[in-house]
């Protein structure tokens, strides 16, 4: 069973592994993984710190993007990005955090993430509401977009195919969970990712969630996070409050995306 106590304790490991990240600052260990991608010795430290802490916090399996995924998915299992936006991370930018969720039951039932260079802790469980460094969240806002409203877009391509039906104007942080928790806290309205895994976003998921989230594939179909292959990656997605977007109009995006 999740509860406020189990939660309680999440958000203070995550809130250490944040501050083990940044005492990495002068200290790198910066390698290109084989897909190119960055990693640092902070990724590998805060994985290693939090992977023991949450199988004691509830037994299971576990998902990291530096240890990968060994083990029965069918139980309980935590998803861990030790540091989403690790080039932000690495070139010196405050844009990345610690993000951790579990699935359990067939549900991502609590998550958390910290952004720790502003200091913002966000957390939420299943049925119990999500908060912002202890405070209550707001619902997400449902009304239409509007041409001053802010949009996260995971890539340039899905942005120019949104722009041709939806108002809004462009936002790419370089981590998901940057965009997912400025749209919790009301800075976006909504957001897109194109290629993400669900150890990048479950943390984010949860809390989204709690919030009156909504997620859809980019043809307009509904999409439940917690069916999300492991390993492997989630369909690109669009995630917003009910109503901020016209559904209908997703069937014009999509030969935008394929060049027709």
């Amino acid at each position: 069973m999740i509860d406020e106590q189990k939660r309680a304790q999440l958000v203070e490991w995550v809130y250490e592994a944040g501050r083990l990240a940044l005492s990495f600052r002068t200290a790198l260990g910066v390698q290109s993984k084989a897909d190119g991608s960055l990693v640092t010795a902070a990724d590998r430290a805060v994985e290693a710190y939090l992977r023991p802490l949450l199988l004691e916090l509830q037994p299971g399996v576990v998902w990291g993007e530096e240890q990968g995924f060994a083990g029965d998915e069918d139980e309980p299992l935590w998803l861990i990005d030790p540091i989403d936006g690790t080039s932000n991370f690495a070139f010196g930018q405050p844009l990345w955090g610690v993000s951790v969720g579990l699935r359990m039951g067939g549900k991502l039932v609590l998550g958390a993430v910290y952004l720790p260079e502003l200091d913002e802790m966000y957390a939420a469980h299943l049925g119990g509401g999500a908060t912002c460094n202890g405070g209550p969240l707001p619902m997400l806002d449902t009304s239409p977009t509007q041409p001053s409203d802010l949009i996260g877009y995971g890539d340039v391509d899905t942005y120019h195919a949104f722009r041709k039906v939806y108002p809004g104007k462009m936002r790419h942080n370089g981590a998901f969970v940057i965009e997912a928790m400025f749209m919790a806290s009301g800075r976006l309205r909504a957001m897109t990712s194109s290629r993400a895994c669900l150890y990048d976003a479950a943390g984010s998921f949860v809390i989204l969630t709690e919030l009156g989230a909504k997620y859809w594939t980019l043809d307009g179909q509904e999409f439940d996070p917690a069916t999300s292959p492991v390993p492997g990656l989630m369909p690109p997605l669009i995630a917003s409050a009910p109503g901020v977007f016209d559904l209908s109009r997703l069937g014009k995006i999509l030969p935008n995306l394929s060049g027709a």
